[in-house]
């Protein structure tokens, strides 16, 4: 577990920022909550492949690396994007049902998704021996504008298509 632990925050960051993205882009194209659901689920299983896939093949191409190795980081980059991509997808869809309103669903979501990422931010700062509040930041950072580049680009094509 902890050779994989790059390959863990690396998959877990990229899950939830791409599946929260994918959802505000949604929520800003103003789509229906079926959409929301097929799209952030097909982006949450394929997206965990391609960054699974990506970590394996990557390996293998370090002469150094045992086939198994690198199936081992591909792996745990799959299982890890998935879990942590859940968050996202999860706090909208729960919050939503519960609500039934995506004008609240999508800030409460907004919020929950901040939260892991800061933790995810403070676990890379103490795997890395970073400073914890630059990396919750530049975490945080990085999340929010990937959502509001969705975000916008969505509220922008629903405007004008």
């Amino acid at each position: 577990m902890k050779k994989h632990v790059s390959a863990i925050v690396y998959g877990g960051l990229d899950g939830i920022i791409t599946t929260f993205a994918v959802v505000a882009g949604s929520v800003g194209g103003n789509v229906s909550n079926i959409v929301i659901i097929i799209l952030g689920f097909s982006n949450l299983l394929a997206d965990g492949f391609s960054m699974g896939a990506g970590a394996y093949l990557s390996a293998t191409s370090d002469n150094n690396q045992s086939k198994s190795k690198a199936l081992a980081a591909g792996i745990a980059t799959f299982i890890s994007f998935n879990v942590f991509g859940l968050i996202p997808l999860g706090a909208y869809l729960i919050t939503n049902a519960l609500i039934h309103d995506k004008a609240i669903a999508f800030p409460i979501a907004f919020v929950i998704v901040g939260v892991s990422l800061a933790l995810l931010g403070w676990v890379k700062a103490n795997l890395s021996e970073q400073k914890v509040r630059t990396e919750i930041l530049r975490t945080l950072s990085v999340g929010y504008v990937a959502a509001i580049v969705a975000y916008g680009v969505g509220s922008l094509l629903n405007y004008y298509l």
